[in-house]
């Protein structure tokens, strides 16, 4: 059963809503004020808060601002209502990453719509998301990382299987143990991984040679971004085997001899993506909602005709969309 938080002062339409929204179905909440509001978010968790503005202590626009900065709670859809009509101040609601904005007096049936059509909507982006996640971390040839000072915190079974290694006996070797001396400069590369690791917006793109566990000489392509993961400085990126001529194979080469149509806001998104920005962070820097930002997501991914995340950072390098620095 799905939840839902409504926080309104007036307690005859606060309780006549509750009353009418419990019946069609949801578990209901509500608070009086966005003080209060905030603490029944924490508490519950709800699938979809309806928000009034003007209330005592902690107005709408207080009280999103504040459960935007709490990681569990921020990408929670909020529908604001208030008796406002003026357009500045439903572009103030919108602005702030708001999901949709209802005038009162409004019709129940109607609010009820809006419900519905929003947590459609964040379920079907969820699950977008996460099928996007495991055919990232699925990929039978994508290597995924995440890198710490020569050790990988995380990787999936293609990163292993490129330098061929099973997954498990991975996990014993370092970044440095898969550089051959020989074959490249090992130093320059581990240097430029310190840069990375030092610089919160920095990134690496470096072609190399190594040595295959059997002897045979390989050619890889790294990409990573700096990101902070669980407190720390980390890289996290990908490494793909290119072919005996260290070109990238014919699945992951894209060219712009049909350039996609990409719009200014798509790209200012993708630079961010680049950077290895997640959703809500982007959504923050361009002051959009966070589920904006995963529709502008979905939307390059399917322009660009790429599979996942990785396939876009790729494409966006390869093809000088993006410019990282």
């Amino acid at each position: 059963m799905k939840k839902i938080l409504i926080i309104e002062d007036d307690p005859i339409l606060r309780g006549n809503t509750a009353e009418f929204i419990r019946a069609h179905n949801f578990e209901v909440f509500t608070a009086k004020d966005g003080l209060e509001g905030v603490q029944k978010t924490l508490k519950n968790l709800p699938d979809l808060i309806i928000c009034d503005i003007s209330m005592p202590n902690m107005d709408g626009y207080e009280f999103y601002n504040t459960i935007k900065q709490i990681k569990s709670t921020a990408t929670i859809p909020l529908v604001f209502f208030s008796a406002k009509t003026e357009k500045e101040d439903i572009r103030t609601g919108m602005q702030l990453g708001a999901d949709d904005y209802i005038t009162k007096p409004f019709d129940l049936y109607e609010l009820l719509k809006v419900i519905n059509t929003r947590i459609d909507k964040y379920d079907q982006l969820a699950k977008i998301n996460t099928d996007k996640f495991h055919a990232l971390i699925d990929h039978p040839t994508l290597g995924i990382y995440i890198y710490q000072k020569d050790k990988f915190l995380f990787y999936n079974k293609p990163l292993a299987n490129i330098f061929g290694y099973e997954y498990d006996e991975f996990s014993s070797l370092s970044f440095e143990d898969l550089l051959d001396e020989k074959q490249c400069d090992k130093k320059e590369i581990l240097n430029e991984l310190d840069r990375c690791l030092k610089d919160p917006k920095g990134s690496i793109y470096h072609k190399f040679k190594t040595t295959h566990k059997n002897a045979n000489t390989i050619f890889i392509e790294l990409t990573g971004t700096a990101i902070t993961y669980e407190g720390k400085s980390r890289i996290a990126g990908n490494i793909l085997k290119l072919d005996n001529e260290g070109k990238t194979p014919l699945l992951y080469k894209t060219t712009l001899d049909s350039p996609p149509n990409i719009t200014k806001r798509e790209l200012e998104v993708l630079k961010l993506i680049c950077k290895g920005k997640s959703s809500l962070e982007t959504s923050e820097i361009l002051k959009l909602g966070p589920r904006t930002i995963d529709t502008y997501r979905s939307k390059l991914l399917e322009k660009t005709n790429c599979k996942n995340i990785a396939e876009l950072i790729m494409y966006a390098i390869r093809n000088r969309l993006i410019k990282l620095n």
